[in-house]
């Protein structure tokens, strides 16, 4: 009971948090950049013109849209200041650019002009790679099954007519035949506010993941016919009135069969032993965003809940009828020189009327303990806390190429960080069955580290991590994405 309680003070106080980080960080900012009565810091300056500069694809207007600055407006010198940061902050968390750089020319005392240079990343990526299926690369690792990897051709266009719309296009050979397309960032209106998107798949798998044991994720595989197949489709509409906020609203088909003896292997897989799952799912996701790069952020907050609804309850195969709430919070900070913070907290509630394991996402799905990469802890409910201390070990660092014939690749910077963490979680399952001995459910977890952090260009990251957790366990781990 105390746990339970403990959630929804948690959610509570996250709620708290998005809805006046807004007016919190303007207070703390303006506080502690407060320029002095005396000196040219309260003179104003005006903006003669923009000039933009590098943008062989991207329309302006794209650019213009994350700007915190006007042509003929004049600002007080630090908030200027204040404003072009932000503005080459806002640039640089869009797919679009490497290097963003925007500088003030003088013409008079109090008039300038702006010139922002970008160099844009390659916008077109077709792709032939393995994909681990796993949950992560460790997982796989452990047993090495080559039948649970996906030979992916694909062709990633970003950027598209220069106006930021995404499209995906792949084709999926392997432990999941899959076609599946993505065409995102339509924006309907002048003003970018408004963005549509759309989603298809559809799927074969003669290997499914259908029961955990021992807090292992088990595999069926059929002799004749597929274990699982579907199809899905997808809209969602994004609303981005600033800079920091979105709403996103979505709502999706989804279809599953299953084989009848994997059925027979685990009842609950779809719920009152059906083979079939059929739905219709809404949801609602809002996002503040406050981190200062996209891949690899040391300053700054992210906050982010969902709120979705699977199955309807009567149109749905078995009344399905899920509601779930997901919360997130992470905070970076610059402790002092060249150390660093990170902390996290997630929360996740569900509220469903029968087990269905085929939706039953704990944690070692969307987000995990560190240490505990070879488990999935698995229930409807779950805290999780993850603390991050890390130090500079190498600044960024910007490395020019020649050799490289394509000039969107010849110039690369880096950073490597090293990191200490700890993480604490608890995962609630209502439907414990002891028989399945997955212990790790209904019992505090916890695991300890260090490592160290290597951030790229393309948002790319790479972790090595040597971890132990409650039970004594121990191992180096190897991940393609941030910490925290």
């Amino acid at each position: 009971m105390f746990i339970r309680i403990k959630y929804h003070l948690i959610f509570i106080f996250l709620i708290y948090l998005a809805i006046n980080s807004e007016s919190i960080y303007a207070h703390t900012f303006l506080y502690k950049n407060q320029p002095s009565s005396s000196g040219d810091s309260l003179n104003e300056i005006s903006i003669n013109n923009i000039l933009i500069i590098g943008n062989d694809r991207t329309k302006e207007k794209i650019i213009i849209r994350e700007l915190v600055i006007e042509k003929g407006v004049a600002y007080e010198s630090y908030l200027l200041d204040r404003n072009i940061e932000k503005s080459k902050i806002n640039l640089l968390k869009l797919p679009l650019f490497n290097y963003v750089t925007i500088q003030k020319v003088f013409l008079t005392d109090n008039l300038v002009d702006i010139y922002i240079v970008v160099e844009e990343r390659w916008f077109t990526w077709p792709e032939m790679a393995i994909i681990n299926k796993e949950r992560n690369f460790n997982s796989w690792w452990e047993t090495k099954d080559f039948s649970k990897l996906d030979y992916r051709f694909s062709v990633r266009q970003y950027n598209i007519f220069g106006l930021n719309h995404v499209f995906k296009f792949g084709l999926s050979l392997g432990f999941t035949r899959e076609l599946w397309l993505v065409y995102n960032n339509i924006f309907l209106d002048k003003k970018q506010h408004h963005y549509l998107g759309v989603y298809a798949s559809m799927f074969y798998q003669k290997d499914a993941f259908y029961l955990t044991y021992q807090n292992k994720i088990q595999t069926f595989i059929s002799d004749d016919e597929n274990s699982l197949e579907g199809k899905e489709a997808e809209i969602f509409y994004t609303y981005r009135p600033g800079f920091n906020n979105k709403h996103r609203f979505s709502v999706a088909y989804r279809e599953q069969v299953a084989d009848d003896s994997l059925v027979s292997m685990n009842n609950d897989y779809f719920g009152k032993s059906q083979t079939k799952l059929s739905y219709f799912e809404l949801k609602y996701r809002f996002e503040h965003d406050r981190r200062n790069s996209r891949g690899y952020p040391t300053k700054g907050s992210l906050f982010r809940t969902e709120i979705t609804q699977e199955g309807l309850g009567f149109l749905e195969s078995g009344g399905l009828n899920i509601l779930s709430v997901y919360t997130n919070y992470k905070k970076y900070y610059q402790i002092s020189g060249k150390f660093y913070g990170a902390n996290s907290v997630s929360l996740k509630k569900s509220f469903n009327e029968y087990e269905v394991y085929f939706l039953k996402k704990g944690l070692g799905y969307r987000n995990d303990l560190r240490g505990y990469e070879y488990y999935v802890i698995d229930g409807q409910d779950y805290l999780l806390s993850k603390n991050n201390l890390k130090f500079n070990l190498l600044p960024l660092t910007i490395v020019n190429l020649n050799f490289i014939p394509i000039k969107k690749f010849r110039k690369i910077h880096f950073a490597i960080y090293l990191n200490a963490y700890f993480d604490v979680g608890y995962v609630y399952d209502k439907y414990q069955d002891i028989n399945y001995m997955n212990d790790f459910s209904n019992n505090l977890q916890y695991s300890g580290g260090i490592g160290i952090d290597l951030a790229t260009y393309y948002d790319s990251v790479f972790r090595l991590e040597y971890s132990i957790i409650k039970n004594g366990e121990s191992g180096i781990f190897i991940h393609f994405s941030a910490p925290i």
